[in-house]
């Protein structure tokens, strides 16, 4: 194993019996192999622990199971992984979506080309998403265009008070992104943000790869997933004022937590992007 290349991949578990063997088998199926999957189960009920422990008999040297107690969220969980595990690379895997094969391959090579760049500096690497059903047949072939994400107009720590451009499942990033994460971590709402607040509050590097590298899977047991950008009318946002101010106060204690920043230069740049 070359350790200077090495990818630790963080899968949080719960109750994913139903597409686990399809996610563990397209890590299986990567062009790129210098890679170790961690696993940290959040109480399962279902039949995942028997899935996982077979998967471990069948391939020992690339799959571990964590031993400790559940956390109780995704967020929570994925935080965990990354602080129990250590290494040069990580990156996060939902229990249900399946990744297309040179994913990794792909994202690696640009993290190198960019640390050959920006030697020393943290670095994130995340792609778009392929919209897919429960049997994975494509919805939309883009994420980022179905939910009308505009990554040019993202290029500040401010910027992001608009929305998070990555998902958490696309990113790679290196130890440096690690140890530059904000602690402690009770503000965040999900990781993948957080972890992109932090690094872009301190200057780091974030690229983006103008292609879907992963089958992202929508189905009604989603923690999160893509909205239906078809229902965003008048009538519905008046229906769900209450929950869209609270979603905005949420994510802005969040980016407080991270980088001091006043309600009002907030609202600005989420006026901004919407002029955009």
């Amino acid at each position: 194993m070359d350790k200077v290349s090495y990818i630790a991949i963080l899968m949080a578990t719960c109750n994913g019996a139903l597409y686990l063997r399809e996610q563990i088998d397209s890590l299986l199926c990567q062009t790129f192999t210098n890679w170790h999957l961690y696993i940290h189960d959040d109480g399962s009920i279902d039949g995942t622990r028997d899935i996982i422990d077979s998967y471990i008999q069948a391939y020992p040297a690339k799959i571990t199971l964590l031993d400790y107690p559940t956390q109780g969220s995704a967020c929570r969980n994925f935080f965990s992984l990354l602080e129990t595990v250590d290494a040069p690379y990580y990156m996060f895997c939902d229990q249900d979506d399946v990744w297309l094969p040179e994913k990794i391959e792909k994202t690696f090579g640009r993290m190198q080309a960019l640390e050959r760049q920006f030697p020393g500096q943290p670095v994130i690497v995340h792609s778009d998403l392929m919209l897919v059903d429960e049997a994975l047949h494509t919805l939309d072939t883009s994420f980022i265009r179905n939910q009308q994400i505009k990554l040019e107009a993202i290029k500040t720590f401010e910027d992001y008070a608009a929305t998070n451009t990555m998902t958490g499942c696309t990113m790679l990033f290196n130890n440096q992104t690690k140890q530059c994460t904000k602690r402690p971590y009770e503000k965040a709402i999900m990781h993948d943000a957080w972890i992109c607040l932090s690094i872009v509050s301190q200057q780091g590097i974030v690229d983006f790869i103008d292609e879907s590298l992963i089958k992202y899977r929508q189905h009604s047991n989603n923690t999160l997933g893509a909205q239906d950008m078809s229902k965003q009318t008048l009538g519905h946002k008046l229906k769900h004022i209450r929950r869209q101010i609270s979603d905005n106060i949420r994510h802005y204690q969040e980016m407080n937590a991270v980088k001091r920043l006043s309600a009002i230069d907030f609202l600005k740049a989420k006026l901004r992007y919407k002029r955009y």
